[in-house]
């Protein structure tokens, strides 16, 4: 069962993910490679400085408390300092 965590990942396999560079996803890999990390994210609810949640469904990472340096591969740029939650916006589009 997932859990809301503020100073760490909700879900082990995520926090192993990220020590490891997604050895498994190229796309994520190259998406954390080039700053497309979840604080910039549309779907990225801030909890604090350096934790939020993730709340696009389309993710592996959905309701997960995760790191504003994780990513994954539905990642949807927006920027560092808002999240409308949305998938596409004038001017902006998923990786």
């Amino acid at each position: 069962m997932n859990h809301v965590e503020l100073s760490r990942f909700s879900n082990p396999k995520s926090k192993l993910l990220y020590e490891q560079e997604w050895p498994a996803d190229k796309k994520a890999h190259q998406l954390y490679h080039q700053g497309m990390q979840c604080g910039g994210c549309s779907f990225f609810a801030p909890l604090n400085a350096d934790w939020g949640l993730c709340c696009f469904k389309k993710s592996e990472h959905f309701t997960e408390t995760v790191f504003e340096h994780f990513t994954c591969s539905k990642y949807v740029h927006e920027s560092w300092d808002s999240h409308s939650f949305k998938e596409l916006q004038s001017g902006r589009s998923s990786i």
